[in-house]
């Protein structure tokens, strides 16, 4: 008697292990399906598990009063944006070409503004400005965080190098998917809205992270016209 009691308790054990390693099986098959989506498509999982960490390679560091007061460019480039609406207030603007991906850079910095080189300087009278500056970095927010909260006759204001102020009305903030941006859409970012007279342009990150491409999936694009 004592012999079969045994047995069945040997079974009952084994069951029960077995029962045990398919569900951790099937919890790592889980939390990998939900780990890969995200992976691929930025969409958070709902369940907890260790995400990837957006812009990693950016510098966070604050800008100092004196290096902001030491910054200089060419006389007719931007040198400063002011944002009041985002209480962005003579934010540095770094003159930026095209990364090694074919895609606009950004500055190494979060809190300065990128101004691609070879789209039009304040005051040209036409074509517009194309500038663009990250959202934030791993830990702190950049200087576009919220740049999606502009509205339709707010006022950017750009510096030149030489002092003189050009202010910029907003006509138009919309979000693009990152396909509709690059199916189009910079191009429409490189021209003026206005026909008739000069246009600042901004592009900003938004929306989901997604790891395998390093990068967000939308952007947020603002129009402005010069008022002056």
């Amino acid at each position: 008697m004592a012999t079969g009691l045994e047995i069945a308790k040997q079974s009952e054990t084994h069951v029960l292990r077995w029962g045990a390693l398919l569900l951790c099986i099937g919890l790592v098959a889980v939390i990998g399906w939900f780990a890969y989506r995200y992976y691929t498509t930025g969409q958070q999982p709902p369940i907890p598990i260790a995400l990837a960490t957006p812009n990693q390679n950016v510098d966070e560091s604050e800008v100092s009063l004196r290096d902001t007061q030491n910054h200089s460019v060419e006389p007719t480039q931007p040198r400063y944006i002011s944002i009041p609406s985002l209480s962005i207030n003579k934010a540095r603007v770094m003159q930026v070409g095209v990364a090694p991906t074919g895609e606009l850079d950004t500055p190494p910095n979060i809190h300065d503004v990128g101004w691609y080189k070879e789209s039009a300087t304040p005051g040209s009278m036409a074509g517009a400005l194309l500038l663009d500056g990250h959202n934030g970095g791993p830990t702190k927010g950049g200087v576009f965080e919220r740049l999606g909260d502009l509205s339709e006759g707010d006022i950017i204001s750009i510096e030149r190098g030489d002092g003189e102020v050009f202010l910029y009305e907003v006509v138009e903030n919309e979000v693009l998917t990152l396909d509709d941006l690059n199916n189009g859409g910079m191009k429409r970012m490189s021209e003026s809205v206005d026909d008739t007279d000069e246009g600042l342009n901004i592009i900003s990150c938004t929306g989901n992270w997604i790891p395998a491409q390093n990068t967000f999936d939308q952007r947020v694009t603002i129009r402005a016209v010069a008022t002056q």
